[in-house]
């Protein structure tokens, strides 16, 4: 074969294995955590059983947070699904927890939320689905609490997955269409744990 046939050959095999590294590397899960200055601030709200729930309830445990509501049409089905999934990822680790926010109080009672807990697999306290009787505590919350846009509720509500230290503090935001999210999220909580040595062992599980 001409030499010179030999080099393109082996020049476009190079190109192609250069191609595929590239897509990998752009598909490969990211984890960027946000430095600790985003201080939830002080809430209360109630879970799907009426019991009351504070950021003291955060500390000591990492967090992923949402804003849903059941009957939401679209974007709230699927952020429950990967919530779902992150959930059973982490059945082994009690000290990740998930927290889902009503933006719709009115209709979204303790019942329905109950009901909804149970329709996503949700088997003991590490998945609480919290509420406020008054809708605008809520938007405020979202706002100026996890700094996400809160307009026109339920419907325009923000559609992040949130992720929250041990120490009640935003470290960073996915969203919930992301084909790379259950990874990412992995990787954060993963080096989040690292940070905290009350939360080790999700890093060595994981």
């Amino acid at each position: 074969m001409n030499k010179w046939v030999v080099t393109a050959v082996v020049a476009v095999i190079g190109l192609i294995m250069m191609s595929m590294s590239v897509i990998q590397l752009a598909n490969a899960p990211e984890a960027k955590l946000l430095e600790p200055y985003l201080t939830l601030p002080e809430f209360e709200l109630t879970d799907q059983f009426g019991k009351p729930f504070t950021r003291e309830n955060l500390k000591g445990k990492l967090t992923v947070a949402e804003f849903i509501f059941t009957r939401c049409p679209s974007a709230c089905p699927v952020m429950s699904r990967r919530t779902a999934e992150l959930y059973e990822l982490y059945k082994n680790a009690p000290n990740v927890q998930f927290i889902s926010i009503t933006v719709d109080p009115d209709y979204d009672t303790e019942e329905v939320l109950q009901r909804y807990a149970k329709m996503h697999g949700v088997t003991d306290e590490r998945w609480k689905f919290l509420r406020h009787p008054n809708l605008q505590t809520i938007a405020t919350l979202c706002e100026k609490g996890f700094y996400m846009a809160a307009e026109k509720l339920p419907g325009g509500h923000a559609t992040k997955l949130v992720v929250i230290d041990a120490n009640g503090m935003i470290r960073a935001y996915f969203d919930y269409n992301d084909v790379n999210l259950i990874g990412s999220m992995k990787l954060a909580l993963r080096r989040l744990a690292e940070e905290f040595p009350e939360v080790k062992s999700v890093a060595q599980s994981k």
